[in-house]
């Protein structure tokens, strides 16, 4: 399966997924696993703690592509700047896995600190494009998705829709991405 980013041709690549083994993280491995990518996956479940940002950055950064999806207090935005840092410059892509209510005017008081980790992340990502041409940065802010059984869309159809909003190719750069479920369909 042939894959274009920004242009370049990418037949094979090796991914790297913090949280592979669950939810989105899950998908996202399973997806990009069938299309014939190797996967290097970083979980809690296997051992790997992504607070340990010098360490699990070590791991990802031999890949072509990391999907920076677990979220542990701030350590997820700390892992994607030390990435960014050793990757500067070279001709690899970071997607940033956020969440639609970094850019909601309000959110209940439960989801303040989770709002206030993913706004971090949204904030880090915009100061980092604009800093460098490589790698790669995009912002993909899941709207509700159900990957912990209270509902939304399917998980595995969002995560199709996410690489199939990549796989083009077009010489376009998707800095932002928020995709979630709507009621109804807009037949185009």
């Amino acid at each position: 399966h042939t894959v274009y980013l920004n242009k370049i041709k990418v037949t094979k690549m090796k991914i790297a997924i913090t949280g592979h083994k669950k939810g989105i993280g899950q998908a996202f491995a399973k997806q990009l696993e069938q299309r014939g990518h190797t996967i290097v996956g970083i979980s809690r479940s296997e051992g790997e703690n992504i607070r340990r940002v010098k360490h699990t950055a070590s791991l990802i950064e031999s890949c072509d592509l990391f999907i920076n999806n677990a979220i542990s207090q701030y350590a997820q935005t700390e892992l994607f700047f030390e990435v960014w840092q050793r990757w500067k410059g070279q001709r690899k892509w970071i997607w940033n896995i956020g969440s639609i209510v970094s850019i909601l005017p309000k959110v209940p008081e439960e989801q303040a600190e989770y709002r206030i980790q993913k706004v971090a992340l949204d904030e880090s990502s915009k100061q980092l494009q604009n800093l460098s041409s490589w790698p790669k940065i995009t912002v993909i802010r899941p709207g509700h998705i159900n990957t912990q059984g209270r509902g939304g869309a399917d998980v595995d159809v969002w995560v199709k829709s996410v690489l199939n909003a990549f796989n083009t190719d077009k010489e376009i750069h998707i800095t932002e991405l928020s995709i979630g479920p709507i009621d109804q369909r807009i037949p185009i």
